[in-house]
């Protein structure tokens, strides 16, 4: 009898291990399925899609928000499980409770899936493919691109000349400017209204060396030198010859720029700190390693002079 009853207890554990495993297993996908929606870049909105892998991976969507088509643009994408993942970018234009609808078309089969979610308005200023923190410009001065979501009633000037320029975009509104660039020191400043009313302002510092590459004693000057790769590179060394030029430190920091489809995308500058500690010439050296398979092989210099102003 006690031998009967030790099968059945062992009978009942391994069932239970069964049963738990089972529970374990993630639910068989059978449509479209919207699982979430997050923030990116603070602007758009990205849905996190599932689907049945017997689908196939080459299906197309569309996107609504309150009924209204918007742009969209599939970002990510992968199968795990029996299961098809896909994340797609889309703007949603208003602040609230907005209400999505995913359109999936894949081997003549069609499908919808609905999901409600809560959106904050994030306003943005920034310039495009510029950190614009004390900045060098070289060479002769160049346009400048400031990208602008959620704000109104912009407001544009130039070392404090009143500037309106060029829009273009769509979701993302562009303004292209033509600077009066002048020897040193430059300030752009960029204003409008958030969408809760309250005011945005954002200045953007430049040090424009003019054609003769001056920068005037004590400044303290930010030289962007390239962009952040992979593991596999690039990689960068950046150094100044003599002492006129005192190196402080790297930074990386966040710049955004436009695609050619009119989507924000965010990259890291790189950047070397130099203080112009001295009176005399100097020559800034940039070394590129493109790959890690290849040599570290001289990209570019910039000659500096820096005077007693």
């Amino acid at each position: 009898m006690r031998y009967f009853s030790v099968i059945f207890i062992i009978m009942i554990v391994l069932f239970a291990g069964l049963c738990a495993g089972q529970s374990s297993e993630p639910a068989a996908v059978t449509t479209l399925k919207i699982t979430s929606i997050q923030p990116a870049h603070d602007i758009y909105a990205i849905a996190g899609l599932e689907y049945p892998q017997a689908w196939g991976d080459n299906a197309k969507f569309t996107v609504e928000v309150n009924g209204k088509p918007v742009r969209a643009r599939k970002v990510s994408g992968g199968f795990s499980g029996g299961r098809n993942m896909a994340d797609l970018m889309f703007f949603p234009r208003r602040a609230g409770k907005q209400a999505v609808t995913v359109k999936m078309t894949v081997n003549s089969r069609t499908a919808v899936a609905k999901s409600v979610f809560e959106w904050k308005q994030v306003p943005l200023i920034a310039v495009m493919d510029h950190p614009g923190d004390r900045e060098i410009v070289s060479g002769k001065g160049k346009q400048l691109a400031v990208a602008i979501v959620n704000v109104t009633d912009i407001r544009i000037s130039f070392n404090g000349k009143d500037m309106y320029g060029r829009s273009t975009g769509s979701d993302v509104q562009a303004r292209i400017i033509d600077p009066a660039w002048r020897q040193g020191k430059n300030t752009l400043t960029v204003s409008g209204n958030k969408p809760d009313g309250g005011l945005i302002v954002k200045n953007f510092t430049f040090f424009y060396l003019g054609e003769d590459g001056v920068l005037p004693l004590g400044e303290t000057v930010m030289f962007y030198y390239g962009k952040e790769g992979s593991k596999s590179g690039p990689f960068y060394n950046v150094r100044a010859d003599g002492d006129v030029l005192a190196p402080l430190r790297d930074a990386r920091t966040p710049v955004l720029s436009m695609d050619s489809d009119g989507w924000l995308v965010q990259d890291a500058a790189l950047a070397k700190e130099f203080r112009a500690q001295k009176p005399g010439p100097a020559t800034i050296k940039v070394f590129i390693k493109p790959h890690f398979l290849e040599e570290m092989k001289l990209d570019r210099e910039l000659a500096i002079t820096v005077v007693q102003p």
